[in-house]
């Protein structure tokens, strides 16, 4: 009779496949949009426009920081502080292998901000759910400007990203319920686990009590999304792609949905091609210049990424060793 796999081969077979789907997806997308195509993209881009589009992109890192400061308590954290907080941690997110790099920001949290890493979960949390919000709210919107009415089922994916607003707390509160239920008997490793569930229920529960600055966390997630999709406007103007910003918009919004999937090996390459270049071929992009558009606009992206991200964790670092 054989063992049953251990929970740590599970995950690292389930990540492998993801990787391997998302490779899959990488190539599919590559080999539509060749290769010369996306180098040639990448050369044409102008400038000045680049410029513009880096300025936009750290524009949203600073309102990011504003958001981590805002769902944190108040005076927890600075605003610069929360920015380079914020910019190291989406740095991680995207670089580290099989979003393991999520985990991030309650690291950095709990050596800046002094809060422990479970309560720092809850503001994870917290972030992210804001994030589907926002997108559902974007979404809509835009989906409503290029095509009306006519896509139900587009316009039902945009409210369905606003619930977890609702189901995050009841969610909470049941996973409370069950860890004491289930783990908390089972001796003092299970205790532990049911006290950090516990705490990252009674995080969300102190941001509830703090309508006013949820609101404007809210407020400024919507801002954050609107600087993001200024990026992408600007860049794929920057290449030669000046379209309409409603269907950029739309066209984008489906791409990071796309990012939920459960497919990643790094930098989320091949789940946001492959939303990218299915969402703007149905709003009338021809598909080679789609799948092009995507990966070029992608890579710029992700070099904003790593040049923010890598000065943010060298100011945190240096901040730290003089602390």
């Amino acid at each position: 009779m054989t063992n049953p796999p251990r929970p740590k081969t599970r995950r690292f077979a389930g990540r492998l496949v993801g990787a391997a789907i998302a490779v899959a997806l990488l190539a599919a997308v590559l080999s539509i949009a060749r290769p010369e195509a996306v180098w040639n993209l990448l050369l044409a881009t102008d400038a000045r426009l680049l410029a513009v589009a880096a300025l936009s992109s750290a524009a949203f890192l600073g309102v990011r920081g504003l958001r981590l400061q805002l769902l944190l308590d108040h005076g927890r954290l600075g605003w610069s502080q929360a920015t380079l907080v914020a910019a190291a941690a989406q740095g991680a997110a995207l670089f580290a292998p099989a979003r393991t790099g999520e985990l991030a920001l309650p690291w950095l949290l709990k050596r800046t901000a002094e809060r422990d890493f479970s309560s720092a979960v809850g503001t994870l949390l917290a972030a992210r759910t804001l994030d589907l919000a926002t997108l559902g709210l974007w979404g809509g919107a835009a989906v409503l400007a290029v095509r009306g009415l006519t896509e139900p089922a587009a316009l039902a994916i945009s409210a369905l990203l606003l619930t977890p607003i609702a189901l995050l707390p009841l969610t909470l509160a049941a996973a409370d319920r069950l860890a004491l239920r289930l783990l908390a008997p089972r001796g003092l490793a299970g205790r532990r686990w049911a006290r950090r569930v516990r705490r990252v229920r009674r995080e969300l529960e102190k941001l509830r009590q703090r309508p006013a600055r949820l609101l404007a966390a809210a407020l400024a997630s919507v801002i954050m999304w609107g600087l993001q999709w200024t990026v992408v406007w600007v860049l794929l103007d920057a290449m030669g792609h000046l379209w309409p910003p409603a269907t950029v918009v739309a066209g984008s919004t489906a791409a990071a949905v796309a990012n939920l999937l459960p497919f990643n090996l790094i930098g989320n390459l091949g789940t946001l091609e492959a939303g990218w270049t299915a969402a703007f071929t149905a709003l009338g992009v021809p598909l080679e210049v789609a799948a092009a558009t995507g990966l070029a606009a992608h890579l710029w992206g992700l070099i904003f990424a790593a040049v923010f991200g890598g000065v943010a964790w060298a100011a945190l670092s240096l901040t730290g060793r003089r602390s």
